[in-house]
């Protein structure tokens, strides 16, 4: 099949299905690895012929979008990873710094009891009671003397676990200094991945006509007002149920609408731009929850909750891998940041893979 006809195939559904088909390939980003990289499908092959229709343009646009939010939320875990590495580092290295302390006060006593040894080691116990004056007293010493040298024995056993333990803490430090190099290595890498991904967004984009892409853009703006008219409509209608929500939930859901139509940006926690894992991240942030910056890392957090239970300003996860995060807003609707190019806007749960969904507070 040439390339126009299986284009052709999948722009005959480019409908909200497109959402859910996007990464039928399921990226496996929990691992949050180098390997996910070559997990994520490529879309447009360098040898392509160019779209030929606005339908076309827009399902692989859309894909690629969403191919590359999904590598965003790689990024932000391991950016989530390394502020957690180094909070760990920042106590081994104290902890590397009080054991240099400690080993270095141990050393004086160790010199005390090496030179009490030498200087005692000239007569042995037999000797010594030969020549001492005042037997009875020297005897009644030697239980005493047995005493400190049992000390010193200990004294020494010390210092050379404290020796060990120093060594451990600053291998356990160089350890983590290079995982942490490697980490950020892996920044690169998801965000070379990510941007040529919006590159090849805009390949796509570039092949239409100036009024094609007036027409889509249209099209888009009109899509994303009927479909936040719609949301708004239905989390009204959900904050009047008698039993809604949360407060911390309704709270932090007000806050979530107090962004929409602020845009998408790779790792962004606001003030006025967003990725997905950052807007509700900031969203139960202001309610005094606090969550990773990272949609797999969310996932773990908070007790699960069944579907037909959600409530408002409970996380709704999607996508096999847990790629993607949103805040429910009532009547099957989530607020989430989409992905590049998109703004903060309600959409249907059904939109996309329901993965599962969390109550953090």
């Amino acid at each position: 099949m040439n390339f126009t006809a299986r284009v052709t195939s999948r722009a005959s559904k480019a409908t909200p299905s497109i959402f859910r088909q996007a990464r039928v390939a399921a990226l496996g980003l929990a691992s949050v690895t180098l390997t996910a990289l070559f997990l994520v499908p490529t879309s447009v092959p360098a040898a392509a012929a160019p779209p030929v229709t606005v339908a076309e343009a827009k399902a692989l646009v859309a894909q690629l979008r969403t191919d590359a939010g999904a590598i965003d939320q790689q990024y932000s875990g391991v950016v989530e990873q390394i502020k957690q590495g180094r909070a760990q580092l920042r106590v081994k290295q104290a902890d590397v710094q009080a054991q240099t302390e400690k080993v270095a006060r141990m050393k004086l006593q160790v010199g005390q009891v090496a030179l009490a040894q030498f200087q005692n080691r000239s007569l042995d116990t037999a000797a010594q009671l030969i020549v001492t004056p005042d037997t009875d007293r020297f005897l009644s010493q030697i239980s005493t003397v047995q005493k400190v040298s049992e000390n010193q024995n200990s004294i020494l056993q010390d210092y050379q676990q404290a020796q060990a333990n120093l060594a451990a803490l600053e291998r356990s430090s160089e350890t983590d200094l290079a995982t942490l190099a490697e980490k950020k290595k892996q920044l690169k890498s998801l965000k070379d991945a990510s941007d040529l991904k919006i590159a090849e967004a805009t390949k796509v984009m570039n092949k239409l006509s100036a009024a094609q892409r007036q027409r889509l853009s249209a099209e888009q703006k009109r899509a994303a007002t009927r479909a936040n008219a719609a949301g708004a409509a239905a989390s009204r209608d959900a904050a009047r149920a008698p039993i809604s929500g949360s407060s911390k939930g309704v709270r932090a859901l007000a806050f979530a609408k107090a962004q929409l139509g602020e845009p998408y940006v790779r790792n962004a926690a606001g003030p006025s731009s967003w990725d997905c894992s950052g807007l509700t991240m900031k969203a139960w942030g202001s309610v005094g929850v606090s969550l990773p910056h990272s949609s797999g890392q969310q996932y773990n957090r908070g007790r699960p909750v069944a579907r037909a239970d959600l409530q408002l300003g409970d996380l709704v996860f999607f996508y096999s891998g847990i790629s993607h995060v949103g805040i429910y807003a009532g009547g099957g609707r989530v607020i989430h940041a989409p992905h590049p190019g998109a703004s903060v806007e309600y959409i249907k749960i059904s939109y996309m893979p329901y993965a599962g969904a969390r109550r953090p507070g």
